[in-house]
């Protein structure tokens, strides 16, 4: 008998005291001792005559009484095909661990793996700057290029829509918990199913918070192997707000990850974010060669990744240590 591993992995994502570095931790365990979570012992004396790291971690954490609580709320995103992506799943890049041990995603989970470019931009974006993120999407798209961006309307949503339209793909990174998401008129009519992956780091139930839609633009930056900037507004307003556009673009210089910046030159209205982003290491993009400019910058691989037998088993048992766990 065997483990439901996206059942282990949501499990210990709902534990109290586990977050993101004690996951990494025992994804860690996990890889150096080349175990399953199926291999692991249930009772607490074993796991700690076995693996005395592991238990270290787990050791008054896991709780029998929270297990009904969280096997329903496990069944209801199964039920919403909402899909679990944790360390050693097929799909999730090692590079990720760091940011984020565990995603929720609906779609197509591959694209987790494709080769992307983020473009990122103003809410309030002007006519100009949306057929510019539109064009580049579609052009990118028709090179084989997975497009990234963040579903806000403006520049993130012409981007999106850009790459679906030249019959490409999209990654959307949400701000917000994946229960959240609601799919948009204008994004209808082509192929959800197929060619858009929506991912989170957030708890399903999460709504919009200020600091997640900024926690989220390092993820948006290590699903992407360039960042573009159509148009982004100074790093901070006059009443000090952040721009979080800026903070995209900061956050890919400081992960040496290619930003390109759109020539504050080519719009009507030049932004004043641009500028400031090329002087600060940004390369200046060109409207109508951009495309071309990104792709000869950098490599990228544009063919599907080979499938991978899923690994998860459909069914569950008891979590190391849930049943003889004393409070």
């Amino acid at each position: 008998m065997s483990i439901n591993r996206d059942y282990f992995w949501f499990r210990l994502f709902k534990t109290r005291g586990i977050g993101p570095k004690l996951l990494g931790s025992v994804a860690d365990i996990l890889e150096t001792e080349n175990l399953n979570p199926e291999m692991l012992p249930l009772s607490q004396s074993d796991l700690s005559a076995q693996f005395p790291k592991l238990a270290k971690i787990l050791n008054g954490k896991i709780r029998a009484e929270d297990r009904e609580k969280v096997s329903a709320e496990y069944e209801q995103l199964k039920r919403q095909r909402i899909n679990i992506i944790y360390p050693g799943h097929p799909h999730f890049p090692p590079h990720l661990l760091e940011i984020s041990p565990i995603l929720f995603v609906k779609g197509q989970q591959k694209r987790l793996m494709s080769d992307g470019i983020a473009i990122v931009g103003a809410r309030n974006v002007s006519g100009t700057g949306i057929r510019i993120a539109r064009k580049l999407a579609g052009e990118l798209a028709g090179e084989g290029i997975n497009v990234v961006s963040g579903y806000a309307k403006g520049v993130d949503s012409a981007a999106h829509l850009g790459a679906l339209a030249a019959d490409g793909t999209t990654t959307i990174v949400l701000p917000y918990g994946i229960k959240q998401l609601h799919q948009k008129s204008e994004f209808r009519k082509f192929n959800w199913e197929q060619d858009v992956l929506a991912v989170s780091q957030f708890h399903p139930a999460v709504k919009w918070l200020a600091r997640n839609a900024m926690a989220r633009n390092k993820l948006v930056g290590a699903l992407s192997k360039a960042v573009v900037v159509i148009e982004s507004g100074p790093e901070r307003d006059a009443k000090g707000k952040m721009s979080g556009t800026f903070d995209a673009a900061k956050t890919a210089l400081d992960m040496n990850l290619p930003l390109f910046v759109l020539n504050p030159s080519c719009l009507d209205t030049p932004p004043k974010g641009n500028a400031a982003l090329i002087a600060l290491g940004g390369y200046s993009l060109d409207a109508v060669h951009g495309a071309k400019q990104i792709i000869e910058h950098i490599s990228v691989k544009t063919e599907e990744p080979a499938p991978i037998a899923n690994w998860n088993s459909a069914e569950q048992l008891s979590m190391p240590l849930e049943d003889s766990e004393v409070s």
